[in-house]
């Protein structure tokens, strides 16, 4: 939303990360990520005394003084001046971006998906899930990343929706090839493979890892919550999931990320597992892609975290 040359007075910003770098004649220099609700953008303090940077990294918001400028084709904020705010709720929920998408549309699609479980004791599971309000809350309002793809408000729901509607579209396509994939299994994976994010992340004033998520994570929790739930679901009436089904659903939240080296805690030892994970980083990586191509000037990016290259960005086409 900013144009180079642009000169800010008072801007108001999430203050993401800030750290002490240091330049080429060996002077410090303070860089960090600013953040509002129509995205985020580096910021680069060129003069700065390394003593402050403990009482920054306490502070979640910013009031911003300084120039926009145009470096390796993405807007860059040098401040001149940086002074903490009072992060009130009401000014850190303005602040926090959300995704485009209407939050109880995407939720509905989710849920409409979910109900077409054929399996009545997965469809059990299902509703155990959908049925607990603080857990549906949280699910609607997470982010999927602190910043790799989907860091935003509603971040997690508008990934698993994606996610639920590419996986249910190919496990139709192999099975019009003549090959079967439990469509049921595949679906539940996809839901519970990031539910876990609830617990994991923390999004009231900045994005970060709560003591839950730095100890356990997600990928851990949520082969548990798969435990947890299907018991609830047993309680509530609903067919017992058998043994075999409840560890190969946890095998695709234990082996979501695909290697260990990726965080995986274990190997994908089903097609559906195996499907999962390949949904997963379909989904991620191209999200990733998109934005980091999005609104850049033609030519090549800076290497992109998540995916350890540059991109390329054609030229737009002339009206």
């Amino acid at each position: 939303m900013l144009e180079p040359g642009t000169t800010l007075e008072g801007g108001v910003y999430l203050l993401i990360n800030p750290q002490a770098g240091t330049k080429g004649n060996g002077d410090p220099y303070l860089r960090c990520m600013l953040r509002d609700a129509t995205g985020e953008v580096a910021g680069r303090r060129w003069t700065f005394d390394p003593g402050t940077l403990s009482t920054l990294e306490r502070a979640s918001v910013v009031e911003v003084n300084g120039e926009v400028v145009r470096f390796q084709g993405k807007n860059q904020i040098n401040i001149h001046d940086l002074t903490p705010l009072d992060a009130t709720p009401a000014l850190l929920s303005s602040l926090m971006p959300v995704s485009s998408r209407d939050i109880e549309e995407m939720f509905g699609e989710v849920v409409a998906v979910l109900r077409t479980i054929g399996d009545a004791s997965l469809r059990g599971l299902a509703e155990a899930v959908l049925d607990d309000e603080p857990l549906v809350n949280a699910f609607k309002s997470a982010p999927a990343a602190m910043s790799m793809h989907h860091a935003f408000i509603g971040g997690l729901l508008e990934h698993t929706n994606q996610m639920l509607r590419i996986a249910d579209a190919t496990v139709g396509l192999y099975a019009h090839a003549g090959i079967a994939l439990d469509r049921d299994l595949v679906l539940l994976g996809v839901l519970f493979h990031d539910l876990a994010k609830t617990t994991e992340l923390q999004w009231t004033d900045r994005f970060g890892y709560t003591v839950r998520g730095n100890l356990i994570g997600h990928i851990v929790d949520g082969a548990a919550m798969v435990e947890a739930k299907a018991a609830e679901a047993e309680l509530n009436g609903a067919p017992s999931v058998p043994e075999h089904t409840l560890t190969a659903l946890q095998n695709i939240v234990l082996s979501h990320h695909g290697s260990a080296e990726h965080g995986a805690a274990r190997p994908a030892m089903t097609p559906e597992a195996v499907l999962v994970a390949r949904i997963d980083a379909l989904e991620a990586h191209t999200r990733m892609a998109v934005d980091a191509c999005d609104g850049r000037e033609a030519g090549m990016t800076d290497i992109i975290r998540g995916l350890g290259h540059r991109l390329y960005v054609r030229p737009r086409d002339e009206a």
